[in-house]
């Protein structure tokens, strides 16, 4: 099938699927449809098959909690999932770069590498009826355009001919929805004939993530130059080992003291010893790709600061480590909140970038095996993150785990946790206020009434509770 005929068709079903419409069941089918579309396009190349699961599982995440952070990751796992079709072997966070360019302008790259082309070599013509195809749709649009111009200006000039047009109704015809549709004839353009980015891919590919191993004639040359770079790292080392030792000494005072903390000190514990950890590590990165961006990791001599750089690196666990005890302690008083949640997250990837340095210095690996690691990680974290449905995760811990919730907060989140709190103020009217009550009322009612209006495009996992409750 012509790929014009294919991009048509698809257009229809997107428009279909999403005109007017909110994110639901809808997600899952067209992401069905691209990864067929586009596996059967590339029969020159396999299509990552991990990848193009990861992206329909994203959509699948959206099917059950339709939050607007699961939304973003589809759309993100869309990216990767283009730029991989076109190169496995590529880097995520160049994958996710490609796959950009060619949703947003595959066309204009594509025209002005086949102009580029044209000027180069112009061999025989090839028997393709898709430029027919595109010149009559061409054609018939420049022709519409132009009838439409001369109908109005015939229009002013005979009232006949003025009485004739006004008795035409088009009221059938729907601009906006032309433009959507138009918008995903272009996407599925783009999909089924994507611009490769080859110059890119080659060097990406041509990037290696270990470092270059010098000719010993030019270490025994640069042996002074070494040396005192050795041991200006292993003072520099040295110096923020101990600052970092008494700190945490201190906060182990601190963790471990009788006297109750309050809730303040709760949270300025908890801040601060994430901004230290962030200054920290932030350093770290910055003084290992320093000192270990050369020749010094093949000095033979260099066995103090690596052993000195992997206590830094130790010494940084540990402060994850503490800080994490110390935001749990926060969660266990507290209750669970999103910033709270972003403090685990962001120790977690805290901790991957502090094994990756570790990995960097004894496996003698460079910037751009960092680079890659951590952002396959991010995006890895994303998607994991995506399957997890935060409202309704953190308003049953709270309710479940803490005496007196913050139930004003939890109200302020998102409308899929109203069930939860429209239980939980039946069951707990003694507790609940009586504007919080109401609050709770309302925003109950309002989400049901915004599911009771979904069509089946927008169909989530929240109608099927619905219908299950009835």
């Amino acid at each position: 099938m012509n790929i014009h005929i294919k991009s048509i068709l698809s257009a229809l079903a997107f428009s279909l699927l999403f005109y007017s419409k909110s994110f639901g069941l809808n997600l899952f089918l067209i992401s069905i449809l691209v990864v067929v579309l586009v596996s059967a396009i590339r029969k020159e190349r396999s299509v990552s098959w991990g990848y193009s699961l990861t992206y329909v599982l994203t959509a699948i995440f959206v099917f059950f909690n339709p939050s607007g952070f699961a939304v973003f990751v589809h759309f993100m796992a869309l990216m990767v999932f283009v730029g991989k079709s076109i190169s496995q072997k590529t880097s995520v966070y160049l994958s996710w770069f490609i796959g950009c360019v060619n949703i947003l302008v595959a066309s204009v790259a594509n025209y002005i590498r086949n102009q580029e082309e044209e000027k180069e070599s112009k061999k025989k013509k090839q028997k393709d009826i898709s430029p027919k195809l595109f010149n009559r749709l061409k054609g018939g649009l420049v022709a519409i355009l132009l009838f439409l111009i001369f109908g109005m200006l015939y229009r002013n000039a005979n009232p006949v001919f003025e009485s004739l047009i006004e008795q035409i109704d088009l009221d059938f015809i729907c601009v906006p929805w032309l433009l959507f549709t138009l918008m995903g004839y272009i996407i599925f353009l783009h999909l089924l004939r994507p611009f490769n980015a080859q110059e890119l891919v080659e060097f990406d590919l041509a990037q290696e993530n270990e470092l270059e191993k010098p000719a010993e004639l030019v270490l025994i040359g640069e042996k002074k130059k070494l040396e005192s770079e050795h041991t200006l790292g292993s003072i520099v080392f040295l110096a923020l080992n101990l600052l970092l030792l008494f700190f945490l000494t201190t906060d182990v005072i601190y963790l471990f003291q009788k006297t109750d903390i309050t809730n303040s000190g709760y949270s300025q514990s908890v801040h601060q010893g994430v901004y230290a950890l962030m200054f920290s590590i932030v350093c770290a990165i910055a003084l290992i790709l320093y000192f270990f961006r050369g020749n010094l990791n093949f000095f033979q001599a260099n066995k103090r600061i690596k052993l000195l750089t992997y206590l830094w690196i130790g010494l940084n666990v540990i402060l994850v480590a503490f800080t994490c005890y110390k935001n749990y302690t926060y969660v266990e008083a507290l209750g669970l909140t999103y910033k709270r949640i972003g403090v685990f997250v962001y120790l977690l990837l805290t901790l991957t970038g502090l094994v990756t340095a570790y990995i960097k210095v004894a496996q003698v690996k460079n910037f751009i095996y960092l680079v890659r690691t951590n952002i396959a990680t991010v995006f890895a974290f994303l998607i994991i993150s995506a399957a997890i449905p935060w409202d309704r995760t953190i308003t049953w811990f709270n309710l479940n785990t803490l005496e007196n919730p913050d139930i004003d907060y939890l109200v302020s989140l998102g409308e899929s946790n109203s069930a939860q709190l429209y239980d939980y103020a039946k069951a707990n009217h003694t507790k609940v206020e009586i504007n919080t009550k109401d609050r709770i009322d309302e925003k109950h009612t309002e989400f049901l009434e915004e599911q009771s209006q979904k069509t089946w495009q927008e169909y989530t996992f929240y109608q099927i509770v619905k219908n299950e409750t009835k």
